[in-house]
């Protein structure tokens, strides 16, 4: 190989990358799925074009995405919960050892919602009408104005912060039904739910939206959660590149909610 030729186009390739603003390597970051579908990959283009941000995600689930942070993995974990679930889901991923310097910065406020097949026919549930589906007190669905046959209910793996949501807002100290297919992350959920004519499950509206015409939301009470980044100690530079994005109207108007 010339090196004269490869030295010049590296020296190329260098000066491209200049131009654009793209850092040499890219802010990773772990966590919730819910807030992959959100906030960073609506705004994963601009972030790089506009203040040269690389960001590359690691849709695990809060849990996961907190212990990766806690090992030092990741310099910035996504959650999709407060802090105090979001470092639970984490002890239930296995995370051995809690740093005490965690700081958090909610970005919005995300909605969870129930979802079916798109040919299901129910309209809507009541709070009591839910809790008792997914706890397995309400097995068919012909009980709740649906078809005659057997209710699948879908749920996140424990770590997962829809899961610990569901369990708190909606279950209030009940059990899961015994039969609760238990999903890895929110994309498994709504794969899942898109498959099997009997399911239902819970995700974040932007993962429901994103799914639009695989899945239906069905109308349900307002349950609502905070989702944003956490940090050990004070967030480093490139992650507060990252939150001060995300402050600006040209991002928030890219979120989806």
């Amino acid at each position: 190989m010339n090196l004269k030729l490869l030295s010049v186009s590296l020296l190329a390739s260098a000066l491209a990358v200049a131009a654009t603003g793209a850092p040499a390597n890219p802010l990773e970051i772990a966590g919730s799925t819910t807030v992959q579908k959100a906030i960073i990959e609506p705004v994963k283009a601009r972030a790089l074009a506009a203040v040269g941000l690389e960001l590359k995600m690691h849709g695990i689930g809060t849990g996961e995405g907190m212990k990766m942070l806690f090992d030092g993995e990741v310099t910035v974990a996504a959650v999709a919960d407060d802090l105090a679930e979001a470092v639970a889901a984490a002890r239930r991923a296995g995370a051995a050892t809690i740093p005490e310097n965690l700081q958090m910065v909610t970005i919005l406020t995300d909605q969870v919602v129930p979802v079916v097949y798109p040919d299901n026919p129910v309209p809507a549930l009541s709070k009591d009408q839910l809790k008792a589906i997914f706890s397995g007190k309400i097995t068919n669905w012909k009980d709740v104005g649906g078809s005659d046959g057997p209710i699948l209910v879908v749920v996140g793996a424990p770590g997962t912060a829809t899961r610990g949501v569901i369990e708190k807002q909606v279950l209030e100290g009940s059990w899961f039904s015994p039969t609760a297919k238990e999903m890895r992350t929110t994309f498994a959920e709504v794969y899942e739910v898109a498959r099997d004519k009997s399911a239902i499950g819970y995700v974040g509206r932007a993962s429901a939206k994103a799914a639009k015409g695989w899945i239906r939301e069905v109308k349900g009470p307002s349950i609502s959660r905070p989702i944003g980044f956490v940090t050990v100690g004070k967030p480093t530079a490139d992650v507060q590149k990252l939150y001060d994005f995300l402050r600006t109207p040209q991002a928030k108007k890219l979120f989806v909610e």
